[in-house]
C-alpha cells in the first residue's frame, strides 16, 4: 500500500492483558494500539500501554462520547496525552440511542450536532489550558464556562506535540459531514466495504471537510477490515463463519442499513432486525451470503495474494489500516500480513 498508510490493532482483553499486547504490538511493527468500549473501560488500559511502549500509537475505537461529559474527556484525553508524550488519539462514537439512554442512562437527542458542540466544547477547554484564555463555551447541547486556575493541568506537560486528536466514528452521511468538519480523523466501521468507503464516505466526508475551509486531506480515514485468516482450510472456515455472524449482527442495527443498501440487501435490515429480537442468532448468521461476506472482509490464504487484495479495496481510501477478526486469530499470521504489507510501525 501507500507508504504513508499505517496498520494497526486492537486490544481487547482489558487491564489483565494490554500491556503484553502493547509491548507485543510495537515489537510486530504495528503502528497503532486501539482499545474499545465493550467489556472494559477504553482508557485504562491505555496509561499501561503508554507505560510500556516508547513508539507505538494509541488510541480509544471507540469511548462512548454521550456516556460522558466535554470536560471529562478533556480530562482523561489531555493526562493520556502528557503521559504518553503525544502518542494518544481520542476516539469517539455515538453508540445507539437504546445503550445511551437505558445503559448509560444519558440523554439523547440530535446525534450528529451533539457530537459537533461536544467536540467544540472538549477543544474550547483544551485551548483553555493551553493558552489561558478564559473558557466561554456556551454550545447547543453543553455549556462550559467555568475553569479556576486550581483545575488547570500545567500547559508544559504536552509542549511540543499539543492536545491529541479527535477521531470520530461515523456511518451515516450527516455524523460523516460532521467528522469533517470539525475532526482529526474519521474511524469506519468494520461493516463498511470499500464500496460503501468510495461512494458514500469520503464525499460526505469531504464536503464536511470543504464546509469548515479544510480539504480532504486534512482528515486521517481510519478502517479497520475483517479478516478471516488461519492456519489451513478448516480455521479459514471457522473464521469466516465467526464474521458472518458478526455481520449478521451488525446489520440488525439500523444505522448501519445504508450499507445493505447499497450492496442490494435493503431488505436484509428489516429481517435481521425481527429475527435478533426473537434471538434467532444462528438463523441470522444464515442470511449473510458468500458474495456480501466477500464484499466486506477479506480471506487470507497467503500473506502476499492478501496484500494484493488489501491493496487494491484500500488504496487511495485510507490513512490507517486495522485487522479485525471476531475470533482468535493466530498473531503470528497477522505479523506476516502486515510484514507482506510493507508495515514499518513508524
Amino acid at each position: 500500500m501507500e507508504a504513508r498508510v499505517k496498520f494497526d490493532t486492537t486490544s481487547t482483553g482489558g487491564l489483565h492483558t494490554i500491556a503484553q499486547d502493547a509491548i507485543a504490538a510495537e515489537r510486530a511493527g504495528y503502528s497503532g494500539l486501539w482499545t474499545f468500549e465493550g467489556a472494559h473501560d477504553p482508557f485504562l488500559p491505555l496509561l499501561l500501554a503508554a507505560e510500556h511502549t516508547d513508539n507505538i500509537e494509541i488510541g480509544t475505537s471507540i469511548a462512548v462520547a454521550f456516556a460522558r461529559n466535554p470536560l471529562l474527556l478533556a480530562t482523561i484525553g489531555w493526562d493520556l496525552q502528557a503521559f504518553s508524550r503525544g502518542r494518544f488519539v481520542l476516539g469517539l462514537g455515538t453508540q445507539i440511542r437504546a445503550h445511551v439512554t437505558r445503559r448509560y442512562s444519558m440523554p439523547w437527542s440530535q446525534p450528529a450536532e451533539r457530537m459537533r458542540d461536544m467536540v467544540s466544547a472538549v477543544r474550547a477547554i483544551w485551548a483553555s489550558w493551553t493558552d489561558g484564555s478564559r473558557l466561554d463555551h456556551n454550545g447547543p447541547f453543553y455549556q462550559h464556562t467555568l475553569m479556576p486556575p486550581l483545575f488547570m493541568p500545567n500547559p508544559t506537560e504536552v509542549d511540543g506535540f499539543g492536545p491529541p486528536p479527535i477521531y470520530l466514528s461515523a456511518v451515516g452521511p450527516r455524523m460523516t459531514r460532521v467528522a469533517g468538519e470539525v475532526a482529526d480523523g474519521l474511524m469506519s466501521h468494520p461493516f463498511c466495504s470499500p464500496q460503501f468507503l468510495r461512494e458514500a464516505t469520503v464525499p460526505e466526508l469531504a464536503a464536511g471537510a470543504d464546509a469548515a475551509g479544510k480539504s480532504l486531506s486534512d482528515i486521517v480515514v481510519h478502517h479497520s477490515v475483517m479478516l478471516a485468516i488461519g492456519e489451513n482450510e478448516e480455521r479459514i472456515a471457522a473464521a469466516r463463519s465467526a464474521i458472518r455472524k458478526q455481520m449478521a449482527f451488525y446489520g440488525s442495527t439500523q444505522a448501519y442499513w445504508p450499507i445493505l443498501a447499497l450492496h442490494d440487501r435493503r431488505e436484509l435490515g428489516p429481517r435481521l432486525r425481527a429475527m435478533s429480537k426473537q434471538g434467532e442468532w444462528d438463523r441470522m448468521t444464515d442470511l449473510i451470503d458468500d458474495e456480501f461476506l466477500d464484499a466486506v472482509a477479506v480471506t487470507v490464504r497467503s500473506p502476499s495474494e492478501a496484500a494484493d487484495e488489501l491493496r487494491r479495496r484500500f488504496d487511495g481510501i485510507v490513512d490507517r489500516l486495522g485487522f479485525n477478526t471476531p475470533y482468535a486469530a493466530d498473531p503470528t499470521l497477522l505479523t506476516g500480513l502486515l510484514r507482506a504489507l510493507g508495515g514499518t510501525g513508524d
